[in-house]
């Protein structure tokens, strides 16, 4: 039985983002229909694809819809960062785990300047997250909880060493034994980035000293 056509666009949306970042490419237009409470002929008569309604989904609320971006301010002072780093950095692998197959489905369906719609927007879902990553490692840095570096190239190499570990894991799926655990990768990424930006234990009286010297 078909629902109310008057069941906003952003209902369909939030269902369909909500579908996509569970299920990943598995999810199907029936169980977006489902979640938002419409028809799947509803569905299609405001969305011409599973393309297009996955574009709309992941560009209508940014970045600031995935959890794990939506987490990162509340993190800024709190806590130990190391900690923060190896949590978001597991919510990271699982969150590209679902996106990648997604965004290679965006792909395959460019828009007329070639790239895919998700990411022809003025501020795309990435750069969001360069951009969230980077004012939290800025704002740790001018606390003093770790050592004083360039944040986006910190925000970009974390981020980027995950999304490379999921692309690797899912180009070599059933072809040849995983070396490591997402756990593993995690835990060993954070640690690698962390000898590089752990704050300096003697304090900054012993830092002046050692910067005389």
């Amino acid at each position: 039985m078909a629902r109310p056509s008057s069941i906003r666009d952003e209902t369909i949306l939030n269902a369909a983002r909500e579908m996509f970042l569970a299920r990943g490419i598995q999810a199907t237009t029936a169980e977006v229909a489902e979640r938002a409470g419409v028809s799947e002929g509803t569905l299609f008569n405001r969305f011409k694809s599973k393309d297009d309604l996955f574009r709309l989904a992941m560009m209508s609320d940014g970045a600031a819809s995935v959890p794990w971006v939506a987490t990162v301010d509340a993190r800024i002072g709190k806590g130990r960062v190391r900690e923060h780093l190896l949590d978001l950095a597991l919510q990271i692998i699982e969150f590209f785990r679902k996106l990648m197959p997604l965004m290679m489905m965006a792909m395959a369906n460019p828009g007329p300047d070639g790239l895919p719609h998700v990411v022809n927007h003025p501020d795309p879902p990435p750069a969001v997250a360069i951009r969230k990553l980077t004012a939290y490692f800025e704002a740790e840095c001018r606390a003093g909880r770790i050592r004083k570096t360039n944040p986006q190239i910190l925000a970009r190499a974390f981020l980027g060493g995950l999304q490379s570990f999921v692309f690797f894991e899912m180009l070599l799926k059933g072809r040849t034994p995983t070396p490591l655990t997402a756990e593993e990768f995690a835990k060993g990424h954070v640690s690698l980035l962390w000898s590089g930006i752990a704050p300096d234990a003697r304090g900054p009286r012993a830092r002046g000293k050692v910067a005389d010297d």
